[in-house]
């Protein structure tokens, strides 16, 4: 009799695990399925915009793309994005560089050797000393440039002097002469309208220097030296 109650007790104490083993893959599939139906409602509730992708974003060119310009899929709305024009990218929504001036024009600076970082610049006495129509012109809103000027540092000459800064210890970077290559493109075909070689003539050490990997400084190109060089395509 004993025997027989320790069978039934063990019966008893399998059919129980095998009830809570399929308990628990029954919730287990009922949560998978519950997590997938969400999913699925969220998919084909999102904006068109967010479901298909319109391409690459302009800030983010694509590795290994073909050579050559590139059209952006989104209109400029930053100066981050004017910038990629100097990097082959255009901008087919832009103003065209056509018609009567001024032809609004946004200047980004690479100044630095062996690096890819590049800044905006404003010639501020001409932007903001001047007329309504000369700020326009040189301190335009990004979707309104017609023009990007790209100044790139491309040598250096002999050296000029020597700079004391802070590094974050005090030490000496010597300055050099600057040499650019100042390359003028329309934004909505990235077709190029002038190019010019400057010598930076700013030959006094930076109040914040900025030096590349090579722990040089160079030579400034001047605001007038821009304007000069720019003012042709900008304001006739």
């Amino acid at each position: 009799m004993q025997q027989v109650d320790e069978a039934g007790a063990a019966g008893r104490t399998s059919r129980r695990r095998t009830l809570v083993w399929t308990s628990a893959l029954a919730l287990l599939l009922v949560g998978c399925l519950g997590a997938a139906a969400y999913f699925f409602v969220q998919l084909i509730n999102l904006p068109p915009s967010a479901a298909k992708p319109a391409g690459p974003p302009p800030s983010f060119p694509v590795e290994g793309a073909l050579a050559g310009p590139r059209a952006a899929t989104e209109p400029a709305r930053t100066t981050d994005d004017l910038e990629l024009v100097c990097q082959d990218w255009f901008y087919p929504d832009a103003p065209k560089y056509r018609g009567a001036a001024p032809h609004p024009i946004l200047i980004s600076v690479r100044d630095q050797m062996d690096v890819t970082y590049r800044s905006t610049r404003t010639l501020n006495e001409t932007a903001y000393a001047g007329t309504a129509a000369e700020r326009k012109a040189w301190a335009p809103k990004p979707g309104q440039v017609q023009l990007v000027a790209c100044l790139d540092l491309i040598g250096a000459g002999p050296k000029l002097r020597d700079c004391k800064v802070e590094d974050p210890d005090p030490q000496t970077m010597p300055l050099r002469q600057g040499r650019y290559r100042l390359t003028v493109y329309e934004v909505a075909t990235h077709k190029k309208v002038g190019e010019v070689n400057l010598t930076g003539k700013d030959k006094s050490c930076p109040w914040v220097p900025m030096a590349g990997p090579d722990r040089t400084l160079y030579s400034a190109v001047q605001d007038d030296q821009l304007y000069r060089a720019l003012r042709k395509r900008v304001e006739d």
